[in-house]
């Protein structure tokens, strides 16, 4: 039990390492919009189909899906890591 409890927490260092990527390369897009002309938003990568805007929805949607991967293994930790409770 405790290998899988060792293993469980070692996944959620890795996906918490990922959440703090991806929420850096968010705000660094974010950022980089935020530079732009309100006008120039829409001719530029940042376009509804444009790169900029692609990519910003790939990272958002795999920070999400890390975000529950985190809640659901962070559960699993707790449950795997409490003591079964004795019977009475």
């Amino acid at each position: 039990m405790a290998n899988k409890l060792d293993e469980m927490k070692a996944l959620l260092a890795d996906l918490s390492s990922e959440r703090a990527q991806l929420d850096a390369a968010i705000e660094e897009m974010i950022a980089s919009l935020a530079e732009l002309a309100p006008e120039q938003r829409s001719a530029s990568d940042w376009a509804p189909d444009g790169a900029s805007t692609k990519k910003y929805l790939e990272l958002t949607e795999r920070q999400a899906a890390v975000e529950a991967e985190i809640i659901e293994l962070g559960r699993a930790i707790v449950e795997t890591d409490e003591p079964a409770s004795p019977l009475h």
